[in-house]
């Protein structure tokens, strides 16, 4: 899979990647700068093995730290990608984005996705077909 900065940077936000993967991340972005290659030579790297190279890491690379509320939007953009990509029953999915919901900390920029099951269960408690029910609507 190619290198993709964007998710890198929207999965390092939400601690979706661990340490022992970052040297394949850096192996996979084709990337050779000091830092990187001390982080590649780590073999399944422990957090603090990883955390005095990293930001030097990052720097070279140039992943930018970006917020927690636009990497829970950018992991979730991908994730329904995939989603109507494969064909998947997108209903089956809805316990994933909630999962995003509360890892990012509840960020109101992804409050919608958070409460997806709840829409549904209301929807399909009053005979609405999930076509027929607006994501994040009032519910009074």
């Amino acid at each position: 899979m190619p290198f993709d900065r964007e998710h890198v940077e929207a999965r390092l936000a939400l601690n979706l990647i661990a340490s022992a993967d970052m040297p394949q991340i850096a192996i996979d972005a084709g990337l050779d700068d000091k830092a990187i290659r001390r982080l590649v030579v780590l073999e399944k790297p422990m957090y603090f093995e990883v955390a005095d190279v990293f930001p030097l890491a990052m720097q070279e690379s140039e992943l930018a730290q970006i917020p927690v509320g636009e990497a829970a939007m950018r992991v979730a953009r991908r994730m329904a990608k995939e989603i109507l990509n494969t064909g998947d029953d997108p209903l089956r999915h809805i316990r994933d984005f909630e999962t995003l919901w509360t890892r990012s900390g509840y960020t109101s920029e992804t409050s919608a996705l958070g409460t997806l099951y709840d829409d549904v269960y209301i929807a399909q408690s009053s005979d609405r077909s999930e076509g027929k029910f607006e994501i994040g609507s009032d519910r009074s």
